[in-house]
């Protein structure tokens, strides 16, 4: 065989083994890329399926509240108001002294109704739709500092707006989570909440001076409550940070675009 022709061979067969290559190349990138797009949309089909899962516990968890508030509202403020109305009556042919432990009892009666009212208004997503994010926060506030539970202050910048009311609904669902373990668990004196409204966003800080938790400890990352906050946040698409150090309190801080 003369040397052109093993030349041409060569040429040839090299010809064929880079097509061969550059074809392999591209069937082998043509299938990632299809595996990589089959991946993703997985993960999107399964992020949707979490996110309307959330959805749904958290409607029923609002109905159930709705519920509770009507419960509360309806037919426990009735109950007491009957019987306030009882006492009023039976301190009228009563002596001066039993008179005033009858009074002092229906004070306690009212005073219960109210703060039984407050509570109502506070589990009702209707009440968050209709006073917004600001004055429920407010209120809630108020109804700490009535109890003498805590200490607890509120503070924001000079400017507000409102936010869409599945948004309100649920930052004040997250902040009454944070609030009531703040009161259950953290043993705190001070609890503090500062609003933040800027042109694109609302940043949102609460926090306690209780005795917090070992956050590093991936067993405290499991509760309820720290699911809930979690969940409720990924719903409405905020960005959301705890913080928390045994003996150095708790720290929330959320970032809801406007």
């Amino acid at each position: 065989m003369e040397i052109k022709e093993v030349q041409l061979l060569i040429l040839i067969t090299t010809v064929i083994v880079l097509i061969l290559v550059i074809t392999l190349i591209f069937f082998f990138s043509f299938f990632q890329q299809k595996k990589t797009a089959y991946l993703i949309k997985q993960r999107e089909t399964q992020q949707k399926f979490d996110k309307e899962i959330n959805k749904s516990k958290l409607e029923i968890q609002e109905q159930a509240l709705q519920n509770i508030s009507w419960e509360i509202h309806d037919n426990i403020g009735q109950l007491l108001s009957v019987a306030k109305m009882q006492l009023n009556i039976v301190q009228i042919n009563l002596p001066e002294e039993e008179k005033n432990k009858i009074i002092e009892t229906g004070e306690i009666v009212s005073k219960s109704l109210q703060e039984l009212r407050d509570l109502a208004k506070s589990l009702s997503p209707d009440t968050i739709k209709n006073i917004g994010l600001l004055a429920s926060t407010k209120l809630e506030i108020d109804r700490f500092n009535r109890l003498n539970v805590i200490n607890a202050t509120f503070s924001m910048n000079d400017k507000s707006y409102n936010l869409s009311n599945e948004k309100e609904i649920i930052l004040f669902r997250i902040l009454q989570e944070f609030c009531n373990n703040t009161l259950k668990y953290s043993k705190a004196e001070n609890l503090k909440i500062t609003f933040n409204y800027t042109n694109n966003y609302l940043e949102i800080n609460a926090e306690d001076d209780g005795i917090g938790f070992d956050f590093n400890n991936k067993k405290n990352h499991t509760g309820i409550g720290l699911l809930n906050i979690k969940s409720r946040a990924t719903l409405i698409g905020a960005d959301i940070d705890l913080i928390s150090n045994k003996n150095k309190g708790t720290k929330l801080h959320i970032r809801c675009l406007k």
